[in-house]
């Protein structure tokens, strides 16, 4: 009898037994050490224990079982990490057995598990016997070898036999040639994860590899429902690309449809079956010397497939341009790839900027050189080359920047909030991982700047393929950079700062908490009482993004004003940055004075001045946005 209780620490199941049965009885005398004996002799070859005596308990999620003995209500809590049978590919204990998970272990075994040849290699499908008579009151005992592989501790031997090992640590601790003497004696568990092992000794260890997509359509829609054939082909596609199957999983769905998977020492490969619309996606990632498209090969002829769409990437392959490239072929050679790149990688769409724009307009470019397409840890990057604007930067499928006309981006952000402070001698950048706000930050002379960005990987990709913007500020002394989450780091931060910059994406994906107030006001926080902060905000399209900007900032920060400025590499060309400040107009000083400052400081300016510092705050009349 199982009885499950739910623990607030730890999930518990009490198994209650009976202590003593026609075939054997549990010694209690040693509480800490319970074991088998017989009750009655058995010869060799002869079940322990009639069918469905034994019971099988799922411990996947359970730390411990808690036995309790029928008769006289003693009991024993059995640990799972210790005493439960392994039921994958990676050992994970899954399964107790009641009552042999109280056996001995012994080199010289009484009993062992038998195993039905054609069954998986699962506890389910075994039964205790004799490998040689036991005489009645004789205790059971099991060779641990034979029927596990991993012990996370070795653990000495007590048996007394003159053959003993000394020590047990499950077959993966045996030398080979041990191993080799015993695996045919061993349990199909063990034979199969020896086999595994094995292979992946053979195996290239390399991250490098090919993964292909394929979608094929009009297929035999018969074998879109046969769940064993989908394995064989499956198999028979790994077995042409060069792979080593490992294991292999399916699963037949109501009314129709089949996922089935072949997992392998180089990775994997995938199918899933649509049979009403006579179309299956397929997913072969192989790494090493396989070649995944001769798998395709198989598995399109295998299916009759109509029509075929293949897209193939370039996996472990670090700042390679053709992370992501299409395989031509098929009947169809149109697979559009992630970033808003053309099939033939010869453009780029960008539709997915935010707000009104997206998915209503398109903005292109033509690409003469693919430099980059990676996905880091935060977003996705491409980086690539146009003959009109230059390089052009690529986050999460927006256009950040190009060489041609960042210079407008940084000054309009940048010299605004430090030419109207004072005496800005230290800075915050939140974001900014390309480096052109650091560099022209840095400008200004001040003592310290601390730069926030959560993805040190582009910052670094940006150092290496966009070498302009940062113009080595990034090994500046005075510069700390911070590559955590903003909304965290500068919690640690009080009063500290003369100028905020928030230098960040669009307000989608990992900046969108940069556009909440509970941001903006952590940012008031990190800033001296006469601190100001600009923002890039967005697109003067979306005019009530803007207007909720503005009201989300003031409150912490202090009155607002934008900037208005046009950025032709941009979807749609006219944005806003938002400056705020509480001591003095977030407008900013007048002309006179800020021409003074900027020529105290010796700074030339591309396309900041002056005039157009307070020209670009100028609305239309009737305008309520600032």
């Amino acid at each position: 009898m199982i009885m499950p209780f739910d623990s607030t620490e730890t999930q518990v199941q009490t198994i209650v037994t009976p202590k003593e049965t026609a075939h054997y009885r549990i010694i209690t005398d040693d509480p800490d050490n319970w074991h088998l004996v017989t009750s009655k002799p058995i010869s060799q070859g002869e079940l322990i224990a009639p069918k469905g005596t034994t019971l099988y308990v799922d411990v996947f999620d359970i730390e411990f079982v808690d036995i309790i003995l029928e008769e006289t209500q003693e009991q024993k809590r059995i640990y799972t990490t210790k005493h439960a049978v392994p039921g994958d590919s990676g050992c994970a204990p899954t399964t107790l057995e009641i009552p042999w998970c109280l056996m001995n272990h012994s080199c010289e075994a009484n009993s062992r598990d038998q195993w039905c040849a054609e069954t998986p290699a699962e506890l389910e499908f075994s039964e205790t016997r004799a490998t040689r008579d036991i005489a009645e009151g004789e205790e059971f005992t099991y060779d641990y070898v034979l029927e596990q592989y991993d012990y996370r501790s070795p653990f000495e031997c007590l048996c007394g036999a003159e053959s003993c090992r000394g020590a047990i640590s499950g077959f993966g601790g045996l030398h080979s040639d041990e191993q080799a003497q015993l695996l045919s004696s061993a349990s199909p568990y063990v034979q199969e994860k020896y086999r595994r092992q094995s292979a992946l000794k053979n195996i290239d260890v390399s991250p490098l590899g090919r993964h292909l997509l394929a979608d094929y359509w009009d297929c035999d829609t018969a074998l879109l429902n046969d769940e064993a054939g989908l394995i064989q082909i499956l198999t028979h596609a790994a077995q042409a690309a060069g792979a080593t199957v490992i294991s292999s999983h399916s699963h037949r769905f109501e009314p129709e449809g089949v996922t089935a998977v072949v997992i392998l020492a180089e990775s994997h490969m995938s199918i899933h079956t649509w049979p009403g619309n006579l179309y299956a996606g397929v997913d072969f990632y192989t790494c090493g010397e396989c070649d995944p498209l001769q798998a395709h090969k198989v598995i399109s002829e295998a299916l009759a497939v109509g029509r075929v769409k293949l897209l193939e990437l370039e996996r472990g392959r670090d700042d390679s341009p053709n992370s992501m490239a299409v395989v031509p072929g098929g009947l169809s050679n149109k697979a559009p790839l992630r970033s808003g790149l053309e099939h033939d990688g010869t453009w780029f769409l960008e539709g997915r900027v935010p707000g009104r724009r997206h998915s209503n307009i398109n903005h292109g470019f033509s690409i003469s050189e693919l430099v980059l397409n990676i996905q880091t840890q935060f977003q996705e990057c491409l980086i690539f080359d146009n003959p009109v604007y230059g390089r052009v930067l690529v986050l999460d499928e927006i256009v950040q920047l190009s060489t041609s006309d960042e210079h407008i981006y940084h000054d309009m952000l940048i010299h605004p909030p430090m030419f109207t402070h004072p005496n800005p001698q230290r800075v915050v950048i939140v974001g900014g991982g390309d480096g052109g706000t650091l560099r022209e930050v840095l400008k200004h002379n001040p003592q310290q700047v601390v730069m926030i960005d959560i993805d040190e990987r582009f910052v670094r990709l940006a150092e290496k393929h966009l070498p302009s913007l940062s113009n080595g500020s990034f090994k500046d002394p005075r510069v700390t950079l911070l590559f955590e989450d903003a909304s965290e780091a500068l919690l640690r931060y009080e009063n500290s700062f003369d100028v905020a910059i928030i230098d960040c994406n669009d307000a989608i994906g990992p900046s969108e908490v940069l556009f909440e107030e509970n941001f903006y006001e952590t940012v008031a926080r990190s800033l001296k009482n006469d601190g100001v902060c600009s923002v890039q905000a967005g697109s003067m399209l979306d005019v009530d993004f803007l207007q909720q900007t503005r009201v989300r900032m003031e409150p912490h920060l202090g009155s607002a004003t934008g900037f208005r400025l046009t950025m032709p590499s941009y979807h749609c060309g006219e944005y806003v940055f938002l400056m705020a400040a509480k001591t003095c107009p977030p407008s900013g000083p007048d002309h006179a004075l800020l021409a003074d400052r900027q020529q105290q400081r010796g700074i030339m300016t591309k396309y900041w001045s002056p005039s157009i510092h307070h020209a670009s705050q100028i609305l239309p009349a009737g305008s309520t946005l600032w």
